[in-house]
């Protein structure tokens, strides 16, 4: 797997829906600078920091 289909993975099973988990992805978020998620996961060091946010929101702690 690469970086983008790890973390596709990673948000469909903390939004419950791969509907949920790519309006998620696609959305500009001020936490990557307006940049999607899915395009700052493209290496590994964005794909480190999408999966930190997407474990925040999993216990609670969400953007």
């Amino acid at each position: 797997m690469n970086f983008e289909e790890l973390i596709r993975h990673q948000a469909e099973q903390v939004f419950g829906s791969k509907a949920k988990a790519d309006a998620w992805l696609a959305r500009p978020l001020a936490e990557f600078g307006g940049v999607a998620a899915l395009v700052r996961a493209r290496d590994e060091a964005g794909y480190q920091a999408v999966k930190s946010v997407l474990e925040r929101i999993e216990h609670g702690y969400g953007c």
